[in-house]
């Protein structure tokens, strides 16, 4: 669908420019689609705003989400040290001729 230019709109003696057509407004302010990347935290309220299409979240919601992204990089984490641990060991075989553990060495 093609953006719909911006016009200017004159009642009475004022000036609205910029107005936007409901479809593009609907589409920016969509909160069902929006996944909520950017928040605004007001501490001082206990409020958190969407960064992207201004709607109020539960604070507990964005906790539990918190929490959960955590425990996933965790887990991610863990993983990673895990695979770079067997790689270690891979590093390392026995000489054909001597029969002691040698280390490989990567060529580049």
């Amino acid at each position: 669908m093609a953006e719909v230019p911006a016009f200017q709109i004159h009642i009475g003696a004022q000036q609205l420019s910029k107005v936007i057509t409901l479809t593009e407004a609907r589409r920016r302010y969509d909160h069902r689609h929006c996944q909520h990347k950017e928040m605004i935290i007001d501490e001082q309220l206990s409020l958190v705003e969407c960064g992207q299409c201004g709607i109020y979240l539960n604070p507990v919601d964005v906790l539990v989400r918190f929490a959960r992204e955590e425990a996933r990089l965790y887990t991610r984490a863990g993983e990673v040290n895990h695979l770079l641990a067997e790689l270690e060991q891979r590093k390392r075989t026995t000489c054909q001729h001597c029969g002691k553990q040698t280390t490989i060495t990567a060529r580049h």
